[in-house]
């Protein structure tokens, strides 16, 4: 992994700063370093990583990757994990609710490849880690912001130190460790909605060697659809969140840390925030043309009553009057035990469980007319074990780690579902064990060039028990199947893999500033099946994994008296047996697939200046260029110029700020970042539809933060989306029923905040 930092050169003291940071697969101390004269510094801090479990400064560590600090998002004014899509390159980070009412349902895409659905029977193609541990499920992976230390996002294949399920790359998120300083700190945020946001953290030495830290968030929002058929005219979209957080470090000696760590979350929500703007004039066949039908219309023409017509479209009112809503409850718990045997070998073991409920629903034809309602009663579990040995040998010439690692997932998602023309319960339970083991080595074959490769072996495997029968039918001629009839027998199916991932890189310090390297890799993202039938069938439709194949290269820069940073990287991915949730006229639900094939190749770059005087620039630019090379039959509606769903072509983004030293009375830093993104499929069922097509747009934020002279006091305002973009966030459309359905964003936002640290 590779860390590149968006740093503000004049957020630093004058007295050295160090951060110890946690990561997914191992131990991940980032190491912030400055000595100025004044805030006004020209200099970008130095950044020591050990991202190869090993400590080495950021310009000289051979992978592509992002990260930002948790202080970067305060400076920002940014509670939510899914804004790292506006800081990163070639990221998409959705919140989605996929052919359901989930509320908070991470959809991730590094470098053209990710998952849009929570389904069980597939797995995401970024992997979620929290404080090192795997987070198995998407369901509620939208993470609030408490007592963040920093996020990071690793591009690109990590089959060799993450496993499977990181294709696409990784996020990694990490917490703040328990010191031994007695410190506190809190703000709370008034803005757009009745938007109050509140936040606390405490570090609490408890003895010498023994230390604790707490902390508590509360984010509160209305909502902005307008929904005036639900209880009580209730808006969707709305947030209202509960985060507790708390962990203890035991350091009873210099080579020995015990850290225990347990969150709790709840999330309540009305609903998703989503509107039918219309029905695709191409739907002849679909549910909502036949109850236009019965009551003496057409797809495009029934003005009469209990017709499906233009009354129910709209981009910011929800029809619907069967109840929305998404309760999520989740709790999680994890121990990590690091021992330094010697000064040349060291233990570490990461212990974590993990649980989540919910119960989610969605009145998905926005209308009074029953044509498509579904819910879900969701529960995950999981539990994993890591077992990593980390060393060096042969005068420090030769790093090494190595480990084992479990995985167990279980859960059950049923899904009562309603349809126009029948009524079922969908959904099932499902198990899923994992076991790998990997080692990855790095030797200096002179003092420029270094080498370095890995490998991991793992074994995945799924079962599906599907719980699937007809409860309700129409009636002949439309449908009269036996009401009770399964859709799939009722008994488990089995889908296992096994496969081998190698890396290896080679590296090469050109000059003191500057460092090329070169890599392969793969990955790979396991199979699995289609959950929600309609069809009935003799087994549940299975796919096989998905591989890539990556080549990668790039160059690090780190100088002009160290206030320039720019790294860059260019990459190309062989993308094979690709998964797609696809939603199309021979199927009344979504399904899944192995599309085909495709190839990815594009670039990323980033840069950090210190102008001096204040000023601090940053901004990165990737381009994520992918096509499909060849398809199965598969899928009807999908071309070779197909778009892939949610990525955009070209990202980019960019910051200025200036930092004005106020004297006694402290210091201001306004600052200006926006955002671009170019069009995208938004439908998260794959299939192109020029209604669900979204345009390019840039996004501009602005605020000011004053802190005062002792650090203790900060107040700060800013506007989100200032030009009040109305962007599309996802959509989803379905040949089986007709509509559009689309998600917007909020569009413009105000906020205050005010804090308080000690």
């Amino acid at each position: 992994m590779a860390f590149s930092f968006m740093l503000d050169a004049n957020v630093a003291d004058a007295a050295a700063v160090k951060k110890t940071v946690s990561s997914a697969s191992g131990k991940k101390s980032v190491a912030h370093k400055a000595a100025r004269k004044d805030v006004n510094a020209t200099r970008l801090e130095e950044v020591t990583v050990t991202a190869r479990r090993r400590s080495e400064r950021i310009e000289r560590t051979p992978i592509s990757m992002t990260t930002v600090t948790g202080t970067q998002f305060t400076e920002r004014g940014i509670t939510s994990l899914a804004k790292i899509q506006d800081m990163a390159p070639n990221i998409s980070f959705g919140n989605v609710a996929s052919n359901s009412g989930v509320a908070n349902a991470a959809a991730v895409f590094i470098r053209g490849i990710g998952q849009t659905d929570f389904s069980f029977g597939v797995d995401p193609g970024v992997g979620m880690y929290v404080d090192g541990v795997y987070v198995g499920s998407p369901v509620g992976a939208v993470l609030n912001m408490v007592d963040i230390a920093n996020v990071s996002v690793l591009r690109g294949p990590q089959g060799t130190l993450f496993g499977r399920n990181t294709i696409g790359g990784a996020v990694s998120v990490s917490s703040l460790t328990p010191n031994s300083q007695l410190s506190a700190k809190a703000d709370v945020k008034y803005g757009t909605a009745d938007r109050i946001n509140g936040r606390v953290f405490f570090n609490v030495p408890l003895s010498k060697t023994l230390f604790a830290n707490f902390s508590a968030g509360s984010f509160m929002q209305d909502g902005y659809v307008h929904a005036p058929n639900q209880k009580n005219q209730r808006e969707l979209g709305n947030q209202d969140t509960q985060v507790y957080k708390g962990a203890l470090r035991w350091h009873p000696i210099d080579k020995l840390n015990v850290t225990l760590r347990g969150d709790w979350t709840r999330d309540r929500s009305n609903g998703a925030p989503y509107v039918t703007t219309g029905v695709n004039p191409d739907a002849t066949g679909s549910m909502i043309a036949l109850n236009n039908a019965m009551h003496g219309g057409t797809l495009l023409n029934c003005p009469g009553a209990g017709c499906y017509n233009s009354s129910y479209f709209s981009k910011n009112t929800n029809y619907g009057s069967q109840p929305d809503y998404s309760n999520l409850t989740s709790w999680s718990t994890s121990g990590t035990v690091d021992y330094e045997l010697s000064q040349y070998f060291d233990l570490k073991s990461i212990t974590a469980y993990r649980k989540t409920v919910g119960a989610f629903a969605q009145d998905r034809d926005s209308s009074p007319i029953g044509i498509n309602y579904v819910t879900d009663h969701y529960l995950e579990k999981q539990f994993s074990e890591e077992f990593q040995v980390n060393g060096h040998a042969l005068s420090n010439r030769l790093h090494y780690s190595a480990g084992v690692y479990y995985f167990a997932q279980s859960g059950a998602d049923v899904n009562p579902t309603e349809f126009y023309v029948e009524s079922l319960q969908s959904g099932g339970y499902f198990k899923d064990k994992n076991y790998a083991a990997y080692a990855q080595e790095t030797y200096n074959i002179t003092k420029k060039l270094t080498f370095t490769a890995g490998v991991r072996y793992t074994e995945d495997n799924k079962t599906f028990t599907p719980d699937q029968y007809i409860t309700k039918v129409i009636g002949a001629p439309i449908v009269s199947t036996p009401v009770g009839t399964r859709i799939v027998p009722y008994q488990s199916y089995h889908n296992n893999n096994a496969r081998w991932t190698p890396m290896v890189n080679l590296s090469y310090q050109f000059t003191p500033e500057l460092m090329g390297y070169t890599t392969f890799s793969q990955g790979f993202k396991g199979g699995g099946f289609t959950q929600r039938l309609t069809n009935i069938t003799n087994a549940p439709p299975s796919f096989r994994p998905e591989s890539v194949n990556t080549f990668e290269g790039g160059l690090k820069f780190y100088g002009l008296n160290h206030r320039l940073r720019i790294s860059a990287a260019g990459f190309f991915t062989f993308y094979d047996d690709v998964q797609l949730l696809v939603s199309d006229a021979t199927h009344i639900g979504p399904y899944y697939t192995n599309a085909g094939k495709a190839h990815i190749s594009g670039f990323e770059l980033e840069s950090q200046y210190a102008l001096g005087d204040g000023w601090t620039v940053s901004g990165s630019v990737g381009e994520t260029d992918a096509h499909y090379t060849s398809l199965t039959a598969s899928v009807q509606g999908l071309g070779l110029n197909s778009m892939f769903v949610l990525v955009s072509k070209w990202t980019a983004n960019a910051g200025v700020s200036k930092r004005i030293d106020l004297g006694q009375y402290g210091s201001l830093t306004p600052r200006v970042d926006a955002t671009y993104r170019s069009r995208y499929n938004a439908n998260l069922n794959a299939i192109m539809y020029n209604a669900l097509i979204q345009p390019k747009y840039i996004t501009v934020n602005m605020s000011a933060r004053w802190v005062s002279a002792n650090q203790k006091y900060n107040a700060m305002v800013g506007l989100d989306n200032a030009s009040n973009e109305k962007f599309m966030a996802w959509g989803s459309y379905s040949g089986s029923f007709g509509n559009y359905q689309k998600s917007f964003d909020r569009g413009r936002q105000w906020y205050i905040q005010g804090g308080v640290a000690f």
